[in-house]
C-alpha cells in the first residue's frame, strides 16, 4: 500500500508543477482593487449586436462596435492589426465611460485599466514594468489625482504612497524593507513647501548730498590802460 501513495504523491507533484507552469505563461496582471468590479460582460460579444470594420483593408477587422438592445455598450480596436484586441471602452445607456481596457505593450496582455464614474476618472491600475502585475495604482476626486500607490518589490502590495494636490505631490511614504510599516516620510518631495527665510532688511536711507560750494564770482579783465601819446 505504501507504494501507491508515493506513486500519487509523486504524480500529484507533477501536475502541480505542471499547472504552475501553465499559470506562469499567462502574464495578465491580476486585478486586486476595485478595478475588479467593472462589468466585464459589455464588453463581451456574446448577446450583442457586433459591427465590425476594416480600416486597412487586409481583409480582418480592427474595430467592433458591440450594441445591446440598439445602445453601444462597447468599442474594441486592434490598433497594430495583428488580430489581438489592444483597447476596449465600455458605456453606460448614456454613452459615458465606464471603464477603459487597453494592452499598451502590444504583447496580447492587459496592462491598463481605468474607471470612469459620470465620466470622469476615478481610478487607475497600471503594470508599469510588463511583467505581469498591477504595480501602479492612481485614484482621482473630479478628475483630479489624489493619490498614488506603488508597489516596487513585485509582492503585489504596496510600499509607496504618493500624496498629490492641485496635481503636484505633496508628500510620499515610503516602506524601504517591504515589512509592510511605513519607514520614512518626505513631506517635500519636489522642493515645492514653503522654506524658512531671512527677514529681508530695510533698505539704508539715500546718502545726504555734499552741500555744493558756491560759485565764485567772476571778474571781468582789467582794461589795459591807453598808451601817452608822445610829444
Amino acid at each position: 500500500m505504501a507504494k501507491p501513495t508515493a506513486v500519487i504523491l509523486i504524480a500529484a507533484a507533477v501536475l502541480g508543477a505542471a499547472g504552475c507552469k501553465d499559470k506562469k505563461k499567462d502574464t495578465t496582471p491580476k486585478n486586486t482593487g476595485s478595478t475588479s468590479k467593472i462589468d466585464a460582460s459589455l464588453c463581451n460579444e456574446e448577446g450583442k449586436k457586433v459591427q465590425s470594420f476594416d480600416l486597412n483593408k487586409d481583409g480582418k477587422p480592427d474595430v467592433w462596435h458591440l450594441f445591446k438592445d440598439n445602445v453601444e455598450t462597447c468599442k474594441i480596436d486592434d490598433f497594430d492589426h495583428d488580430g489581438r484586441k489592444d483597447w476596449m471602452i465600455a458605456f453606460d445607456a448614456q454613452h459615458q465611460a465606464l471603464y477603459k481596457k487597453a494592452d499598451v505593450d502590444y504583447d496580447g496582455n492587459i496592462d491598463l485599466i481605468e474607471v470612469y464614474e459620470n465620466g470622469n476618472i476615478t481610478e487607475s491600475e497600471r503594470d508599469s514594468d510588463f511583467d505581469g502585475k498591477f504595480d501602479v495604482k492612481e485614484v482621482y476626486a473630479s478628475g483630479s489625482l489624489q493619490s498614488v500607490r506603488r508597489d516596487r518589490n513585485g509582492d503585489n502590495k504596496p510600499d509607496q504612497w504618493e500624496n498629490y494636490i492641485d496635481g503636484v505631490v505633496s508628500s510620499i511614504t515610503y516602506d524601504d524593507n517591504y515589512d509592510g510599516k511605513v519607514d520614512r516620510r518626505d513631506d517635500n518631495p519636489n522642493g515645492t513647501a514653503p522654506q524658512a527665510q531671512a527677514p529681508t532688511p530695510a533698505p539704508a536711507p539715500a546718502p545726504t548730498p555734499a552741500p555744493t560750494s558756491a560759485t565764485p564770482p567772476v571778474t571781468a579783465p582789467a582794461t589795459p590802460a591807453t598808451p601817452a601819446k608822445k610829444p
